[in-house]
């Protein structure tokens, strides 16, 4: 194995930690294929699709979606696209578990916070070649809010022990990623030699195998949840 090989593996390696959680999630899913869950095997097959296809636009030069000059290696429209979708996604799920009317209301304003950011963010930033700040942040921030909601609700019921909770374990992994999340993106935006200096790349990709890593341990531990069952 050449150098250039070692050094693309150390540098893209969380990809392996993409590929392991959506294994596991196939393998699972018959413990799961009737929750509220049963699209998140797409979800992370979507992440990793996007993250290949991201890579090869930034390493390949015969491969691109930005056909302006000068911009061929722009991969920033997948993302972008990516956000909206994944937020999105994980506000229905935690909008549907929580049982507190006045949350699942905070939620949905939340959401709908959220997607006014979506149509107003690309006034102030191309949707297509820079990373939508605005929605971003707010959609990091309304989610760790609606986990956190999630969270209190578990104090008070409580079906399925933490530990073979896999919604529980999603929660604390997605926790753990955007709640610096936000902060990546406006030191790469704003500050791209800090950016560099901190290893930001680096950091990113170790929270990334963390979530993920936690997305694992869930598949792992669970037990059978029924559409019944609270999560």
């Amino acid at each position: 194995m050449t150098p250039n090989n070692l050094d693309f593996i150390k540098e893209n390696y969380f990809l392996l930690f993409y590929a392991i959680a959506m294994l596991l999630s196939i393998v699972r899913y018959r413990r799961y294929f009737d929750s509220l869950l049963k699209y998140f095997p797409i979800i992370i097959a979507y992440t990793l699709i996007s993250e290949t296809l991201g890579l090869l636009i930034r390493v390949n030069d015969n491969i691109q979606i930005v056909y302006l000059e000068g911009y061929s290696f722009y991969n920033i429209l997948i993302f972008n696209i990516f956000d909206i979708v994944f937020f999105l996604y994980f506000f229905s799920v935690y909008w549907n578990v929580v049982t507190e009317i006045k949350y699942r209301n905070w939620i949905k304003y939340g959401a709908f916070l959220f997607i006014a950011c979506t149509l107003i963010n690309p006034f102030f930033q191309n949707f297509i070649l820079y990373p939508q700040l605005i929605a971003s942040t707010v959609g990091s921030f309304v989610l760790i809010f609606a986990i956190l909601l999630y969270f209190i609700g578990k104090k008070t019921i409580s079906n399925l022990p933490n530990r073979q909770n896999l919604l529980f374990w999603i929660s604390m992994g997605l926790l753990l990623f955007y709640t610096f999340y936000p902060f990546i993106l406006l030191i790469g935006y704003y500050d791209y030699e800090l950016y560099q200096k901190l290893h930001i790349r680096f950091i990113q990709h170790i929270l990334i195998a963390v979530m993920y890593s936690c997305f694992v341990i869930g598949f792992v531990l669970m037990r059978r949840i029924r559409s019944f069952e609270a999560m």
